[in-house]
């Protein structure tokens, strides 16, 4: 029988005693090295720290957890899971705290190609690895990234800082903004192999964004079109023949329907 421990778990300010049943170790998703994890319960008979314990574990989602032995160890958990018993009015929480990991991103290399983001964030799930990287670039780097997104084959991705190990992965988004004469531009990206409903999710967006694009265009072209007419800049019968011309070819540049009022706003 494995000898139990406590170590105080400190939950919105407040310290918790967790009794320690098995620790383990696993591999991080993110870089492969090994995590400590933690499996153990907070019980109680105290109805008021039930019920704050009932409002407040929800809450925390992936806000990390400071934790602290008898032996002066400190450690910085996520809570992954969480259940709940009562018996005979004894109030049972059996928790699972995984080594925090701080993921600092030093650049993202997409196809050979060096970003520097401002805000990053990753996360692992059944579908795999789905990154969201916001960067503040020119011009010519939108119009490759444009260029990336169309192709939409799988591209090589290094997390440099993080693993260096190239991933596969496509494009799932990349919308942009024009704030104080730079561009932000926001990626989503997720690996090669994800499933269908992964991409869908990611499509819906790209949907969301071509139609509001494509409306804007439309009343633009429409109110441009009475003004040349109503003002005889050009005959009506010569607006409709460019209508026509209009249908039968592409001419909207793609990076237009990815545009957004603040990328930061996302």
């Amino acid at each position: 029988m494995e000898q139990q421990t406590t170590m105080e778990l400190e939950v919105a300010g407040r310290r918790i005693p967790l009794h320690v049943r098995r620790e383990t170790v696993e591999p991080s998703p993110h870089t492969g090295r090994e995590l400590a994890c933690v499996h153990g319960w907070v019980v109680t008979s105290e109805e008021e720290f039930h019920d704050w314990l009932t409002t407040t574990l929800p809450k925390i989602d992936n806000q990390p957890l400071r934790s602290y032995s008898d032996d002066g160890t400190r450690g910085k958990w996520n809570l992954s899971w969480n259940s709940y018993a009562e018996s005979a009015g004894i109030h049972t929480y059996t928790l699972i705290l995984r080594e925090f990991e701080e993921l600092s991103i030093e650049m993202l290399v997409v196809a050979g190609m060096e970003l520097h983001p401002y805000e990053y964030r990753e996360e692992f799930s059944d579908e795999g690895l789905a990154i969201q990287a916001k960067i503040v670039g020119s011009v010519d780097e939108l119009r490759q990234l444009t260029a990336l997104i169309r192709v939409g084959t799988p591209l090589p991705v290094e997390r440099r800082g993080i693993q260096d190990r190239p991933r596969s992965m496509r494009f799932g988004a990349g919308e942009w903004s024009v704030h104080e004469d730079r561009i932000k531009y926001r990626l989503i990206l997720i690996d090669a192999d994800a499933d269908a409903s992964a991409r869908a999710t990611l499509l819906g967006r790209q949907e969301v964004n071509n139609r509001a694009s494509l409306e804007f265009y439309a009343n633009f072209v429409e109110r441009l079109s009475a003004m040349l007419a109503d003002y005889g800049i050009l005959p009506r019968e010569e607006i409709e023949a460019a209508r026509e011309a209009a249908r039968m070819e592409i001419g909207i540049q793609r990076s237009e329907f990815w545009r957004v009022p603040d990328v930061d706003l996302l």
